[in-house]
């Protein structure tokens, strides 16, 4: 054989072998094709397992100065083409006052919120979402959504193709019984998703969003088993002046942890004779 035919010869060998690796990582279980699909598809396997008791930390505090908050605690969530969850706040801390204890039930589209340390001129011990109060400053404020798992992966299942093919890595600390892990930068360029808007009270104080960074833990079921989000929050003083409103730049990092997938969870609205008519729910003295 001559010199030329042999050079070619392994050209063709070395192309194939190129095509077979790049197909198997494809399509192979645990290649390229899958991860998207365990990444984007954490949504729809949530709603196939019905339920997940969460664990859950947050905070928001501002780059220079301003108010902050931490929450805390655990919610039994049912999922569905509407989610409804039952949460208890073990605490939400407002500028290292002392923490507030409360609970949120989502029945319908309905959200219900109390807590002892809270009142209202009627004396019932719920309200509603849309009632204002006063957990101790504005960014103590469950509506904002940090604490509310369905608000991010909303976004995960939202990640295009080509970022969520990227997303897949090795580089984050190891996670029981989670062997898939992911990191998506959420870039608007990339993603139309990026958020704002949040869906949350967050789009009613901030204008802009920094880009979010989503850490995904999946396991060999396709169940989301930790969640951990990191982003900035801008009020850019574009809207009309309002001093409810902070100022300036807020880093937020979140953290929910899933375990008891499947165990069934009653949620149901409180008595409308325990939800307040008061327009007005305030912090107790």
């Amino acid at each position: 054989m001559s010199r030329g035919r042999i050079i070619l010869s392994a050209v063709v060998v070395l192309l194939g072998a190129v095509a077979l690796f790049v197909v198997s990582n494809i399509d192979a279980p645990g290649g390229s094709a899958d991860a998207r699909k365990l990444l984007t598809g954490v949504e729809s396997r949530l709603r196939a397992a019905g339920s997940a008791r969460v664990g859950f930390t947050a905070e928001i505090r501002p780059q220079v100065s301003g108010p902050k908050a931490t929450f805390a605690g655990t919610s039994l969530i049912r999922f569905g083409e509407t989610d409804e969850w039952d949460t208890t706040f073990s605490g939400i801390v407002a500028d290292g006052q002392a923490p507030v204890e409360g609970r949120a039930i989502r029945a319908g589209r309905q959200t219900y919120l109390t807590s002892p340390s809270l009142t209202a001129d009627d004396g019932r011990a719920w309200f509603a979402a849309t009632t204002p109060a006063f957990w101790g400053n504005t960014m103590a404020n469950p509506n904002l959504g940090l604490a509310d798992l369905t608000v991010w992966t909303g976004f995960l299942a939202r990640t295009p193709g080509q970022l969520a093919l990227n997303a897949a890595t090795e580089e984050l600390p190891d996670v029981e019984d989670a062997e898939h892990e992911f990191r998506v930068r959420c870039t608007p360029t990339q993603d139309p998703h990026c958020p704002p808007p949040f869906g949350t009270d967050l789009d009613a104080l901030f204008d802009e969003a920094g880009f979010p960074v989503y850490q995904a833990w999946i396991d060999g079921d396709g169940l989301i088993r930790k969640l951990e989000v990191s982003f900035s929050v801008i009020n850019s003083g574009t809207r009309a002046a309002d001093p409810l409103r902070p100022q300036g730049e807020y880093q937020a990092h979140l953290t929910f942890t899933l375990d008891d997938f499947g165990t069934p969870v009653t949620v149901t609205a409180p008595p409308a004779d325990q939800v307040t008519q008061s327009r007005l729910v305030r912090r107790r003295e």
